[in-house]
C-alpha cells in the first residue's frame, strides 16, 4: 500500500487488491453507525423557503460524533436566529454540533424569525444518505504501451498532460494518472500511424473521503471492523451447517 495524498477528510492510496474486495468495503461504508438529525419540530417558521425545505437541509447536516456514541444516543439540537441575512448549520446548539459551521439552511428578513428543535439518532448510510459517513471510489492503475511509430501530436490530445515528447520518443511522465479516456488512443487511430494500447494493471487507485463526522483513518478502520465482524458471522454460519 502506498499513500499517494492524504488530508484532514480523504485519503488517496495505491494498493493490489482484487475489485470485488474494494467494492464489499465501498458498499459497507454504509454499514457504519453515524449520527444524523432525525426528526425536526419548526414553531416557527418566517422564512420564504417550506417547513419540509429546511427540514430536509437541516437533516443533511453532518454532526460530530463522539466515541462514547452508540447505536441507542440521542441527541437535541436547537437553533433559533431573529438576525437578518442567512442563516447558517452554525447557529445551531447542543451536544453534537455541525462538522460545517457555513451550510446555509435559509434566509431571513429583518423582524423575521425561525425556531427549531431538532432530535438527532444513529443510523446507518443503507437506511438513509443522512447516515452516510463518507464515499469511496477507485480503478485500476494503467501500463501504456505506446508505439514507437506514433505522431508526435498525440502528447496534445491527453487531457491529463501525462504524455511526453523527448528525443523523438513518446513516454509517460504518470502512468497513475491515466483514467483510461482514451483520447490518445483514438487519435492513433484516426492518424493511421502507431498504436497506443493502455493495459489494466491488478493495482487500484483508491480515494476515501469522510463527510466529517470521523477522521479518514477512524472511518477506514470502522469499517473494517463491521466487516470483519460481518464475515466471522457468516463464517460461523457456514460451519454450523456442515
Amino acid at each position: 500500500m502506498k499513500i499517494m495524498k492524504k488530508t484532514d477528510n480523504q485519503i488517496v492510496f495505491v494498493t493490489e487488491i482484487d475489485e470485488s474486495l474494494a467494492n464489499l468495503v465501498r458498499r459497507y461504508l454504509n454499514q457504519v453507525p453515524i449520527l444524523a438529525i432525525d426528526e425536526v419540530e419548526i414553531s416557527k417558521n418566517d422564512s420564504p423557503l417550506y417547513d419540509e425545505t429546511i427540514a430536509h437541509r437541516i437533516g443533511l447536516i453532518p454532526l460530530k460524533m463522539e466515541k462514547s456514541i452508540t447505536e441507542k444516543t440521542t441527541v437535541k439540537l436547537k437553533l433559533n436566529s431573529k438576525k437578518e441575512g442567512a442563516v447558517y448549520s452554525g447557529e445551531m446548539t447542543g451536544k453534537n454540533k455541525p462538522v460545517y459551521d457555513k451550510i446555509p439552511l435559509t434566509i431571513l428578513k429583518k423582524g423575521q424569525e425561525l425556531d427549531v428543535v431538532a432530535t438527532a439518532k444513529v443510523g446507518k448510510g443503507y437506511q438513509h444518505a443522512k447516515f452516510s459517513p463518507g464515499l469511496m471510489f477507485y480503478r485500476n492503475i494503467v501500463n501504456v504501451k505506446i508505439d514507437k511509430n506514433c505522431p508526435a501530436e498525440v502528447v496534445g490530445t491527453c487531457p491529463k498532460k501525462i504524455l511526453k515528447n523527448g528525443a523523438g520518443k513518446i513516454t509517460v511522465t504518470d502512468n497513475q494518472k491515466c483514467d483510461m479516456c482514451e483520447a490518445c488512443v483514438d487519435f492513433c487511430k484516426k492518424q493511421g500511424k502507431g498504436t497506443i494500447e493502455l493495459v489494466p494493471t491488478k493495482e487500484l487507485l483508491i480515494t476515501l473521503e469522510s463527510f466529517g463526522q470521523m477522521s479518514v483513518e477512524e472511518l477506514f478502520k470502522k469499517v473494517s471492523g463491521v466487516l470483519k465482524k460481518d464475515l466471522g458471522e457468516v463464517s460461523k454460519k457456514l460451519k454450523a451447517k456442515k
